[in-house]
């Protein structure tokens, strides 16, 4: 006899019924749960991320039960707060009180992991370049968030997979797609494929006000051109000091900025000559330092000490040379507190800075 086929088992729905109901004794308490929402309900309707996410989303589908902004809201609440997977962020909401979502309980069944999909692929088709620098704006007015310095910095994003439909930047839906690739993986995984993920944010409190994803292969002095025109666009000025680490120090991108009004801090790579000539006066001890900093623990002992060069010096371009000296404790003894035999500096560290 032919074998018979199984029913294919499917796996329960789950349960997306509103609150946490227990019960004994032959009654019922039904509660929610509410933690940090209301704090980031304030900040969200300060931010008024619902009313720039249904201006430049794509026009609504009549059919839709919920409205994209709320969903993509539901989901960015459960982001901070939770990071369930797609699957359960419907059985996490279920547990809030439904009107901090924007919802009705009746509306709650009808989110699922499709439903955050869809979402998705609507934010996918949304100018999120425009509404990024949209908001970003309006939040720098909103809480006075100080733009005269800037700090840049990436990292990489690492992808276990082949992702081969991703090997190559493509278009897609009319929006470009960044290639997930092998590149410099700061991860130390080299074997593993990529994506460049590059941040600005502000010195008053460390606010990000601009992000982007590059290819997985794009190199860090490719980068900050573009974001540094980005910003201008943000700030609506050019004066802020732009500060980022030593692949800003190239000299088309010192050239850029510097041309174009702009004014940066970086650290000199050590493959410069400038380096090799300075350590060279060193060496000599033809160099004087000026104490500038001293950093001390609670206790008031002084762990480290921070002095820069008295000499004025050019790069090869002409941007002035800051060049900055620490010294810190040898074997972890603070300053200041040195057992004998032991020597006055401890660890040296050189860090020129070009400044333009």
């Amino acid at each position: 006899m032919p074998e018979q086929k199984r029913p294919r088992q499917s796996n329960p729905a789950p349960d997306l019924s509103p609150g946490e109901a227990a019960h004994t004794g032959g009654q019922s308490l039904k509660s929610f749960r509410l933690g940090a929402l209301p704090i980031l309900d304030r900040i969200i309707r300060r931010l008024r991320l619902d009313d720039f996410l249904r201006q430049y989303l794509p026009p609504e589908d009549a059919r839709q039960k919920i409205a994209t902004s709320t969903g993509l809201l539901l989901l960015l609440k459960n982001l901070l707060v939770s990071r369930e997977p797609m699957y359960g962020v419907g059985q996490w909401a279920s547990r809030h009180p439904a009107e901090w979502f924007a919802l009705t309980p009746a509306q709650l069944p009808h989110w699922n992991d499709d439903r955050v999909g869809r979402c998705l692929d609507r934010l996918f088709d949304a100018n999120v370049p425009s509404f990024t620098l949209a908001v970003a704006t309006h939040a720098v007015a909103e809480f006075n968030v100080a733009l005269d310095e800037l700090h840049n910095d990436s990292t990489t994003i690492t992808f276990h997979g082949d992702y081969r439909e991703a090997a190559q930047e493509d278009l897609m839906r009319g929006q470009k797609t960044q290639a997930i690739t092998w590149g410099h993986n700061k991860d130390h995984r080299p074997d593993l494929k990529q994506l460049l993920y590059v941040l600005t944010v502000t010195r008053d409190g460390g606010v990000p006000v601009h992000f982007r994803v590059e290819s997985g292969n794009t190199t860090d002095d490719r980068t900050h051109r573009a974001t540094w025109d980005l910003l201008c666009q943000l700030t609506g000025r050019r004066d802020f000091l732009y500060v980022a680490d030593c692949k800003l120090a190239t000299a088309e991108n010192m050239a850029y900025l510097h041309q174009h009004g702009g004014r940066f801090l970086s650290i000199l790579p050590r493959t410069r000559s400038e380096d090799g000539e300075f350590r060279a006066l060193l060496y000599q001890d033809q160099v004087t330092w000026k104490p500038i900093h001293e950093k001390r623990d609670e206790k008031g002992v002084l762990l480290e000490r921070y002095s820069v060069a008295d000499q004025a010096t050019l790069s090869a371009e002409g941007y002035r040379l800051i060049w900055c000296h620490s010294v810190r404790p040898a074997d972890h003894v603070p300053l200041g507190n040195w057992p004998r035999g032991l020597g006055q500096f401890g660890d040296r560290r050189l860090e020129p800075h070009a400044v333009s």
